[in-house]
């Protein structure tokens, strides 16, 4: 199988197959370059256009670089993952994970979650639950399950979040989200100013974790260099059930839009990110 293969090769052979992924990308299949440089034209308007496609370049390195990371959590070492991964300013989240607390860390498309996860499960003991979209492709969904499955995690799909948090409410967890993406028309969203337009977050997240009433932080992943990252965690609540209105999405949408001005180039710059746009 093509991904098992990928996942096998040496980091030297996978960054080179992602530079070359990312130039047929950007300058032949052109995939999304109207989408991007749009997105980021609208997020960064005192940007030059040098500067913009400067940034765009960057990020289309970057999503290769995730996708082919993503592949390689199938097998990725215990020790990788240790050097690849620096945690820091974890010290709350030690606390309830020894304690036998259950959390929701909810973070942003900025670095292989899947990779903190394993770093996580290995410095910490805890088990990691991804919240997951299905892929189309159903050999890929499979490998990747299967890849996000190897520290003891059970993923799940997003349409069964909300099941599996009340089937599973005793087991003790961790219950990992990623939620700065375009939400679906029918969900309930809040509109806010980020990134300079008018968007969309989706308010099923925290309805969920008011229900739970579980503590809750974001994970914010910087790169430090290619294939190297660090990763923080930063309180949200520790009480989110008390929290008024969407207070616990609007802190959410803070710790988001500031890790993304930090280095823009690592966000998913080419989803329709505004495709419903009111402004």
């Amino acid at each position: 199988m093509i991904y098992q293969a990928v996942a096998k090769l040496p980091f030297q052979a996978l960054y080179l197959l992602s530079d070359m992924a990312a130039f047929l990308l950007y300058y032949i299949a052109r995939y999304r370059r109207s989408i991007s440089y749009q997105n980021l034209h609208r997020s960064f308007p005192d940007k030059s256009v040098k500067e913009i496609i400067q940034i765009q370049k960057s990020a289309y390195l970057h999503l290769t670089d995730s996708f082919l990371e993503e592949l390689k959590t199938k097998t990725i070492t215990d020790q990788e993952v240790n050097a690849r991964v620096d945690l820091k300013n974890f010290a709350g989240l030690e606390k309830l994970f020894n304690n036998g607390k259950s959390v929701f860390l909810l973070t942003a498309h900025t670095a292989p979650i899947d990779w903190v996860a394993f770093a996580l499960h290995l410095k910490f003991g805890c088990i990691i639950d991804p919240v997951y979209k299905p892929i189309h492709s159903n050999h890929l969904d499979q490998f990747i399950f299967a890849a996000r499955s190897r520290h003891q995690g059970t993923p799940i799909p997003y349409k069964k979040l909300a099941k599996d948090v009340i089937l599973r409410k005793h087991v003790k967890r961790s219950i990992a989200m990623l939620a700065d993406l375009e939400p679906r028309s029918r969900d309930q969203v809040l509109e806010v100013d980020f990134l300079n337009q008018s968007t969309r977050f989706f308010l099923g997240s925290e309805r969920i974790i008011k229900l739970t009433k579980l503590p809750t932080y974001f994970i914010g992943i910087r790169q430090v260099r290619r294939g190297y990252y660090q990763a923080y965690a930063e309180e949200i609540s520790l009480r989110p059930s008390e929290l008024e209105g969407e207070q616990l999405t609007r802190k959410y949408i803070q710790c988001v839009e500031k890790i993304i001005l930090e280095n823009p180039a690592a966000w998913l710059w080419t989803h329709k990110r505004w495709k419903h746009r009111t402004t």
